[in-house]
């Protein structure tokens, strides 16, 4: 409404470590997600737009390779979700993401304190890390796919984790990702060939979607943080699990 003060999601983030080798040996070794991605405040701006937050309206909602947790925190600040589960395997990454709900729970407005957030650790790989006995109507992932190896583990734990008719919202770069076309074909084959999900929508974000998210609205310090959400086109999709 015309006057109205326009949320604010809180987040900390941290420095990288081992810059010349962030993703480590090991998944758990990747310190990647201690930084702020650009496909994350696309996704978190198109979480917390007027049409998505009502579709989140009760959901249960889950955020894989969260890293800071933008997107999963705008989906708390702006919606009513039921319930919003922030994870990654980088055991810093994950105590950061706690930090952040912290963060955000202080600020939440009185009709969205409902929402349970929770911050932890799953390994795509080890089904024993997943959330017990848990599904979620909506799972949210920022630009996952780098190369052609993670597309069965992510096929595998959105399998295992949407509710039947569940959604998938995944945002990414249009080009430069390894893998990621594999990623789409592997959901939306023929379910002869392990297809379960449909593809229903692809299209390029908007440009609203690529606006300076700073508070302070310090565009030198937008450039300096984020120079790839203007010079970079990126891509939503949404795919529905049919099985």
């Amino acid at each position: 409404e015309k006057g109205e003060e326009i949320a604010t999601v809180l987040v900390r983030e941290l420095p990288i470590k081992n810059a010349d080798n962030p993703f480590g040996d090991k998944p758990e070794d990747d310190t990647t997600g201690l930084g702020i991605w650009c496909a994350s405040l696309i996704m978190a701006q198109w979480v917390s737009s007027p049409s998505m937050s009502k579709v989140l309206h009760d959901k249960d909602v889950l955020e894989l390779g969260a890293g800071c947790g933008v997107p999963g925190l705008a989906a708390a600040v702006y919606s009513r979700a039921k319930s919003i589960c922030l994870t990654d395997i980088n055991p810093a990454t994950v105590k950061n993401l706690q930090h952040n709900i912290d963060l955000n729970q202080k600020s939440l407005s009185s009709s969205s304190s409902h929402i349970k957030m929770t911050a932890r650790t799953i390994n795509w790989d080890d089904k024993s890390s997943y959330p017990p006995g848990q599904k979620y109507d909506y799972i949210l992932g920022s630009d996952l796919i780098y190369q052609s190896s993670l597309a069965p583990l992510l096929k595998k734990v959105l399998s295992c984790l949407l509710k039947k008719k569940g959604t998938f919202l995944y945002v990414a770069p249009v080009t430069g990702r390894d893998g990621l076309e594999d990623f789409i074909d592997l959901l939306t084959s023929s379910r002869k060939h392990g297809g379960i999900f449909q593809l229903t929508r692809k299209s390029t974000a908007p440009d609203e979607y690529r606006c300076n998210p700073l508070k302070s609205g310090d565009e030198a310090d937008c450039f300096l943080h984020f120079g790839e959400l203007r010079s970079v086109e990126y891509v939503l999709y949404e795919f529905l699990l049919l099985e």
